[in-house]
């Protein structure tokens, strides 16, 4: 039996690691090296900004209900109409937002009304693999980003036809919309809404709340360059950071499996076995920074090489980051196992507060690489934050 959940629980996570890897392969290494190729330098940093506000947006909304869903049902018989109302209501409230942030990159009303639609679109896309979440199908879940991934490619073949970049990001999406409405029922009886309305509505703000936070700091690069250095500044950060943000990827299904696990057991950990697994994380993590210090540098002169000569500079320190950030993340997994959620809404805060006024100092003195070395000081914080917290919690 348990062999068989085992090799169960291996299936799921090879299909979800499969699926986010796919559809982010062939964002990394087909669709923006071909933007770049076409657009230069400065206009896909406008196209990244974008993007960007997407990024801190949709996922905010559609993994937050998403999650507070699979949480909400074990206790409340909530319905579809509950979760897509509130849907509906947070990402046209994120698409004004995304609109009014995205300033001078969105000009004309086709542009806003593009930028609109994709916002609310992208927002239902993160919400709907929550179909193949509730019903353990990850096959389907792998299906589902597939098509997100073929989507991407044939909107960029009608990108190069038309000249309009957002057919690339729609085409995915709705690709994976169709699929979800064939397969699934998450967006059927959708104005149906039960009497734990309420309860879905607070529980999923607060959620929403705290990614939204997570989120902003996640894409800092791409809102304070943007102001503070310019769309070319933009698309070298993301560049660089490309490889070690990646890595996010393949540690998620590790981490979901290590609190599924600790969560199981009868008993917290204690000193002895938060420190090994503290030092294993590091370890792991120094693995990672050489990767990526060998990885990067390659990956920049194969798909961006016109960018080499102007980054170069930076790998060290945006590597350094990066991995920071996912040792960081991997501790806080451990601490959340014996600690209360609210701890997570602090340390998110008091980190974004922080990241946000190094920024703020260290770019407008140095730049790029001001930028670089604020960001690696907010997460050599986080990273003492944590460790202080876990041995401040652990009871024994």
């Amino acid at each position: 039996m348990k062999k068989a959940q085992g090799k169960q629980i291996l299936g799921n996570t090879a299909y979800t690691m499969g699926g986010m890897l796919l559809m982010n392969g062939v964002l990394q290494l087909a669709v923006y090296p071909l933007l770049n190729a076409r657009m230069g330098q400065e206009e896909l940093g406008s196209v990244l900004y974008i993007m960007g506000l997407v990024s801190i947006l949709c996922p905010s909304v559609g993994q937050a209900l998403n999650t507070s869903r699979l949480v909400v049902r074990r206790t409340c018989s909530v319905t579809n109409g509950d979760y897509d109302r509130l849907l509906l209501l947070f990402a046209g409230v994120g698409g004004v937002a995304a609109i009014l942030g995205s300033g001078s990159s969105v000009r004309g009303g086709l542009t806003m009304a593009l930028t609109l639609l994709l916002v609310l679109m992208t927002a239902f896309r993160y919400y709907g693999d929550v179909e193949y979440r509730l019903n353990l199908d990850y096959r389907k879940y792998f299906i589902y980003y597939a098509l997100i991934s073929i989507g991407y490619l044939a909107g960029y073949g009608l990108f190069r036809l038309t000249g309009n970049w957002f057919l690339i990001f729609l085409l995915g999406e709705g690709a994976a919309l169709i699929y979800v409405g064939i397969t699934g029922s998450v967006f059927r009886r959708f104005w149906k809404k039960s009497a734990y309305f309420g309860t879905a509505a607070v529980r999923g703000f607060f959620l929403t709340l705290s990614y939204l936070i997570t989120n902003t700091t996640l894409n800092m690069d791409r809102l304070a360059l943007k102001h503070m250095v310019g769309n070319e500044a933009v698309t070298w950060y993301y560049v660089v950071s490309l490889i070690g943000k990646t890595m996010v990827l393949l540690v998620a299904p590790i981490n979901t499996i290590v609190i599924s696990y600790l969560t199981r057991r009868e008993r917290t950990l204690n000193k002895k076995e938060f420190t090994l697994a503290a030092g294993a994380g590091f370890l792991v993590a120094a693995v990672f920074f050489l990767c990526c210090q060998i990885g990067t540098p390659l990956f920049i002169r194969i798909f961006y090489p016109d960018l080499y000569d102007a980054v170069s500079t930076l790998v060290t320190v945006v590597n350094l980051t990066q991995v920071l950030a996912l040792y960081s993340a991997f501790l806080f997994i451990l601490v959340l196992t014996f600690t209360g959620e609210t701890w997570q809404l602090i340390l998110q805060t008091s980190h974004l507060v922080i990241m946000a006024v190094l920024v703020v100092l260290f770019t407008m003195r140095d730049g790029i690489i001001g930028f670089s070395y604020a960001a690696l000081a907010a997460n050599v914080l986080r990273v003492a934050a944590v460790i202080i917290l876990g041995y401040g919690k652990i009871r024994r």
